[in-house]
């Protein structure tokens, strides 16, 4: 089991539980050395219930967690991050937060604010526009983290040759930007269902991941923490592990942001 996780919610986003203080002392009682806390990043006019906070909540978000980080220096490494999605709109603003905080992490859920979300648009051209905006945002040095990079095959019903040059245009960018790919632990959560032809779990998705490990690119896990108790969770590394069994993947031992 890893003992560092920066993939970590709070209430602001309105969709995680617990106070900010709760998943400090579960990380700590499960034996976690390093977090970091990578709520979703707001926008200036871009706010969405029950998505992200709202503008004005961001100081709170980031006294608290430097709270945080001060009261238990002695028992665990904190450190200040976002989660993100590259909009071009929005560019400027990601990097003055790339400029404030520890580290940022690119989780791109949608193709723009109140635009199309790729968990329900999944054709090829869909997915090579996910590829694609990964892409920039790694030109530009925004991630230091990019989150489940699979998740364009949360509704995919197939395998394409769009889904293999989307996976090897997401990972040459990593690896060309020194940027780690996250095995996310928390697409679990929707259990397996039927998608196609297969009874799988949304994400990770084996065949992204045999691709990923033909490239130089090191590979975290995610805890992808929405409430407390998922530190706790033991059990979510084993079943990863299995759907992961076999790939050649270079994990990080220790990541220190």
């Amino acid at each position: 089991m890893q003992k560092f996780n920066y993939h970590t919610h709070t209430t602001r986003c309105g969709h995680a539980q617990g106070s900010d203080e709760s998943y400090v002392l579960e990380a700590i009682k499960n034996g976690y050395t390093h977090i970091g806390f990578s709520d979703h990043a707001p926008y200036t006019n871009g706010y969405s219930a029950g998505e992200r906070m709202h503008k004005e909540e961001l100081q709170d978000y980031v006294s608290s967690i430097k709270a945080l980080k001060e009261k238990y220096k002695d028992q665990i490494h904190i450190a200040l991050g976002l989660e993100f999605e590259y909009y071009e709109t929005h560019l400027e603003e990601l990097m003055q937060y790339k400029k404030e905080m520890d580290y940022m992490l690119l989780g791109q859920h949608d193709a723009c604010l109140y635009g199309k979300d790729f968990y329900s648009y999944s054709s090829d051209e869909d997915i090579l526009e996910y590829a694609s905006l990964i892409e920039k945002a790694c030109e530009k040095g925004l991630p230091d983290i990019i989150a489940h990079p699979d998740l364009f095959m949360f509704g995919k019903e197939e395998w394409t040759k769009a889904c293999e040059k989307a996976t090897h245009i997401i990972c040459k960018s990593a690896e060309k930007h020194h940027v780690y790919l996250e095995i996310n632990l928390n697409g679990l959560r929707y259990g397996k269902r039927q998608i196609g032809n297969e009874y799988r779990y949304t994400y990770p998705y084996r065949k992204f991941w045999e691709i990923a490990s033909q490239y130089d690119v090191k590979c975290i896990y995610g805890l992808d923490a929405h409430k407390p108790e998922k530190y706790a969770d033991k059990e979510c590394y084993r079943i990863v592990d299995e759907v992961l069994k076999g790939i050649p993947l270079k994990k990080e031992k220790m990541l220190i942001l």
